[in-house]
């Protein structure tokens, strides 16, 4: 068992998810969109098809070359974005409010 308040994001592998927790990786048997449905959507977001992040980890939204996102964690691992969920990304995250 894995406390949900210590998983940092979580990542597809083929059948199965790693569930990323500081340095630890816990390997479990689950679909990526079970665990989408299972998390609570105000602390997690799916910003790739194969990625699932803890919000509050969240160091910095990177634009790299090419026009692609990624996200950079406050450990310093570096996610990537899908285009498809970079604006709802920004809204979660604030970056598109207006002053």
């Amino acid at each position: 068992m894995v406390p949900v308040d210590t998983i940092d994001y979580i990542t597809a592998s083929g059948p199965y998810a790693e569930l990323h927790v500081g340095e630890t990786t816990h390997v479990i048997r689950e679909r990526m969109q079970t665990l989408e449905e299972r998390l609570d959507p105000t602390a997690f977001m799916r910003i790739h098809r194969s990625t699932i992040v803890r919000l509050d980890e969240i160091d910095a939204l990177l634009h790299n070359p090419g026009g692609d996102y990624a996200v950079r964690l406050k450990k310093g691992e570096r996610l990537s974005v899908s285009r498809s969920r970079r604006d709802e990304l920004e809204d979660r995250l604030g970056l598109n409010e207006l002053d």
